[in-house]
């Protein structure tokens, strides 16, 4: 009986057209669209919360840095692209955010990707909204000055969280981090984003109306930003709008199955 068994194995893998389950290396490697919209709640709370001191996400040694065009060409050596917006699908969200006196829109952008493995895709870093002038600092330049550094902490193992001088440091963005999706059994969005806000709001609305006297007499906390953050890992449904918030911002991201338009024969011809 177990020979029988044996040779019915044996034939039925030998006759063409009949196959079993496809293993992953030989799977045809799928493309999808993302498109993200990221807005600010206007109206947050103001009340005297504790916001715990938290740092700002760290660069991977491989991105997709969207405000980089040599970032953006080595990634799409990768499959990683920048969508066109003629190809955007949200725009109508975007319109009624923009009209809403409720939230401000801080990015509108959408990429194609190949669906890959958290560890093997490329997470793509974003930045968005207002830039600060150089009055203000980071609350990642205190923290630095805080933390103890290792003998053994290179100067680029470093750089990330190191404080600089405003008059030669980087531009520091309102909104700064990186999104990435990963594709296992499911699809999967990975956030590591932050949104930086004045500790203390400047009155806008004060005696002296002068900016510069309004700077001068400003508590120095009003020039601290802290950062608050939307680090979330959230299972996605394709062609499913998925909504991702915290109290200061949210984001919206819908992730599309890309297929390639089909070149006929007689456009080849």
């Amino acid at each position: 009986m177990i020979n029988r068994l044996s040779a019915l194995l044996f034939f039925t893998l030998a006759i063409p057209g009949i196959s079993f389950a496809q293993s992953s290396d030989d799977a045809e490697l799928r493309y999808y669209d993302v498109e993200i919209i990221i807005f600010k709640n206007v109206r947050a709370p103001k009340g005297k919360e504790v916001i715990l001191p938290i740092s700002s996400p760290r660069i991977d040694a491989e991105i997709m840095d969207l405000s980089s065009p040599a970032s953006i060409k080595q990634a799409n050596e990768k499959g990683f692209e920048l969508l066109p917006v003629e190809q955007y699908r949200l725009l109508d969200k975007v319109s009624k955010i923009v009209e809403s006196p409720y939230y401000d829109l801080l990015l509108h952008v959408g990429w194609r990707q190949p669906g890959l493995e958290k560890d093997k895709s490329l997470p793509i870093w974003i930045r968005g909204g207002r830039i600060f002038e150089d009055e203000f600092v980071s609350i990642d330049s205190q923290l630095t000055a805080q933390a103890p550094v290792s003998e053994n902490q290179s100067e680029a193992g470093n750089q990330a969280n190191i404080a600089i001088p405003r008059g030669n440091a980087p531009q520091i963005y309102e909104l700064e981090g990186k999104i990435t999706i990963g594709l296992s059994r499911y699809l999967h969005a990975y956030t590591d984003l932050v949104l930086r806000r004045p500790r203390l709001t400047l009155n806008e609305t004060a005696v002296n109306p002068d900016p510069e006297t309004r700077l001068q007499n400003a508590p120095a906390d009003s020039f601290i930003l802290n950062n608050h953050s939307l680090k979330e890992h959230r299972r996605m449904r394709s062609k499913t709008l998925h909504y991702l918030d915290s109290p200061e911002f949210a984001l919206l991201i819908l992730i599309t199955p890309y297929e390639s338009p089909e070149v006929s024969t007689a456009a080849v011809q």
